[in-house]
């Protein structure tokens, strides 16, 4: 009886797993075919000319219809004329810094020259010379106090121009302008002191007159700070510390120093 009953129980499991695989292949054929494409078969038929001649003719679609508007004509733009009164119309990012010395004479003195010339100096766009940045450098600087021995980086004494040369392009290699205030449009002029002893080394770091934008100011003094140490003083000047006065100007993305 035990035996029957082992039969019968191995007999329905077996059943059931052949019942499972079926519907699994059944499955998966399914699958199979709703994957691939179905592709009706066509069967192609040349009727003789008579048969054809009965058939009614075929009508095509019309095509569809489109609103039509009328055209008009496109605006002409007028061309601008830059006067007097345009001439401080930059881009907000790009503010004036001012005109240089000499700018009011020779606006009175374009009457006088060619029209060639005076429609180059009558342009709008405010760049500057390497002239322009000089003397706007030296027009704003700071007074000597008493007592100062200090020299500006522009200085005429020629046992300085050489080191001095040398040390514009040092400072300015590193001279950043602040993404920041390029966005913002911060332009400005700034006056530092700073010394340099003996041995090349930076010694007093002041700031004489700002800028107006502290970022501006901070850039400048990073820049002498980083730009350190510099060519040690030659023995000749018989001089232990070396002060100097300079202007850093941020003018149209540009950082400079003088």
């Amino acid at each position: 009886m035990l035996q029957r009953q082992q039969l019968t129980i191995s007999l329905i499991i077996s059943i059931v797993l052949h019942a499972l695989f079926a519907v699994t292949l059944l499955l998966l054929a399914y699958l199979t075919q709703l994957k691939e494409p179905v592709f009706t078969p066509v069967k192609i038929v040349n009727l003789p000319q008579k048969t054809l001649r009965q058939l009614p003719p075929i009508q095509q679609p019309p095509p569809p219809t489109r609103p039509i508007f009328p055209e008009r004509p496109l605006p002409v733009p007028t061309p601008k004329k830059f006067g007097k009164s345009d001439e401080n119309q930059i881009p907000k990012m790009l503010p004036r810094m001012g005109k240089p010395e000499g700018a009011e004479k020779q606006n009175k003195e374009v009457g006088k020259t060619s029209p060639s010339e005076a429609s180059k100096m009558a342009g709008p766009l405010p760049f500057l010379s390497q002239q322009d940045i000089d003397e706007l450098a030296r027009k704003g600087m700071p007074k000597k106090n008493l007592g100062d021995n200090s020299v500006t980086l522009d200085t005429d004494e020629f046992k300085f121009m050489s080191y001095n040369r040398w040390l514009k392009i040092k400072v300015e290699s590193v001279l950043r302008y602040p993404e920041l205030a390029a966005i913002s449009g911060y332009q400005g002029t700034l006056y530092i002191k700073f010394d340099i002893l003996k041995d090349g080394t930076l010694g007093d770091l002041e700031l004489l007159k700002s800028s107006g934008y502290k970022i501006l100011d901070d850039e400048a003094l990073r820049s002498i700070r980083d730009a350190a140490p510099f060519q040690p003083l030659p023995d000749e000047w018989h001089m232990d510390r070396y002060s100097i006065r300079a202007a850093v100007i941020f003018y149209m993305n540009g950082g400079y120093i003088r």
